[in-house]
């Protein structure tokens, strides 16, 4: 039997446009910015909407509270970055998230990208250390949320005495992790708690790679059942040509300045941002093309994922299901304007997949 397939979608909470430099047609960010994209994700048949979390985004918790009246059936992918929120108040808050809304939350890890962003925020651990927190505040989690009566735990990095999370969680045994990572640290945590482990597009070689480690790190872990993702922008269009020409004027005005921006966010830390960097660097002689449908040009001024899979719908289609042959089961994406692709992918691309 073939698995089903899941689409989510992302709420720009930095604010959106047409292009990633967009200051003319550019949309402020607000409520009436992200309940527009939200609704129009939700009736684009989106199951989930990823918010993102960065010095320049609102709050994502608050956002996400905020949408679940907006909107009836489409749940909430919230990030969980241990080491800002204790891990009991934190296990509390996902859990009345999950009640009030009727089960619509999904939880995100995120570990942070370097030390400079954690540092602004007063977490001083490096790479492994942010990880190894993140394990032990999931273990915790899990525990409050499972096991009866009161709970006690003593890690590295975590301590608590006598915790009683209340109330539990709607979805049983707790909402499901997504988690995203490359470097060892985020494989050896994300076979252990991830539900679905996110990878950010990128060649059909480099993803088959890519899945061949992490289920390896999985079978040595002795887990199964764990579901794997992409995160990718998309951008749908009637011919191949106006494709290519829409997603190269993503970056068509930007500036020196723009990319010695970009080349500073998350300094050296984050395996997965740099290997995108690295991406830059190995396709500037062919305009940052990967091929006829993958776009790394967003890269060269946006940091996290970077490549768009871009073309006519059946294109487009015919590039998710590469990803799907090899086991991918749940694609989180997003474009610009931001409902106006989540309108045209869910009406040209989506029911390729139903």
């Amino acid at each position: 039997m073939t698995e089903r397939i899941e689409f989510g979608w992302f709420v720009p909470t930095y604010g959106d446009g047409r292009t990633l430099l967009d200051d003319v047609t550019g949309v402020e960010p607000g409520m009436e910015l992200f309940t527009r994209v939200a609704q129009t994700a939700e009736r684009a048949g989106f199951e989930y909407l990823l918010v993102p979390v960065a010095v320049t985004c609102w709050e994502a918790w608050i956002v996400t509270s905020m949408l679940i009246p907006q909107t009836t059936s489409i749940d909430m992918l919230v990030a969980a970055r241990p080491g800002l929120i204790q891990p009991t108040l934190m296990a509390k808050m996902i859990s009345t998230f999950d009640q009030m809304s009727g089960g619509r939350i999904r939880i995100n890890l995120i570990a942070g990208g370097g030390m400079e962003e954690m540092a602004a925020d007063g977490v001083f651990l490096d790479h492994d250390d942010r990880y190894s927190l993140m394990d032990e505040t999931v273990e915790l989690m899990k525990r409050c949320w499972t096991g009866p009566g009161r709970v006690s735990y003593e890690g590295r990095h975590v301590r608590v005495v006598d915790a009683d999370v209340r109330p539990k969680p709607l979805q049983k045994p707790h909402p499901p992790f997504y988690l995203g990572g490359i470097s060892p640290a985020a494989v050896e945590v994300g076979v252990r708690h991830a539900d679905v482990y996110l990878l950010w597009s990128n060649t059909v070689e480099q993803i088959r790679a890519d899945l061949a480690t992490v289920r390896e790190a999985a079978e040595r872990a002795g887990r199964s059942g764990l579901r794997f993702g992409v995160r990718s922008h998309v951008l749908v269009r009637d011919t191949e040509a106006e494709a290519r020409r829409d997603a190269e004027a993503l970056i068509a005005q930007s500036t020196d300045r723009h990319r010695a921006n970009r080349q500073k966010v998350m300094g050296n830390q984050s395996h997965a941002d740099g290997r995108m960097r690295d991406l830059v660097a190995s396709t500037a002689e062919r305009d940052y093309w990967l091929g006829d449908t993958l776009y790394a040009g967003v890269s060269t001024i946006r940091h996290g994922a970077g490549v768009v899979i871009c073309g006519t719908p059946d294109q487009v289609a015919g590039t998710l299901q590469t990803y799907v042959d090899l086991g991918v089961t749940s694609f989180c994406l997003s474009g610009w304007p931001h409902d106006e692709e989540a309108e045209r992918f869910g009406d040209l691309v989506m029911p390729a997949f139903r």
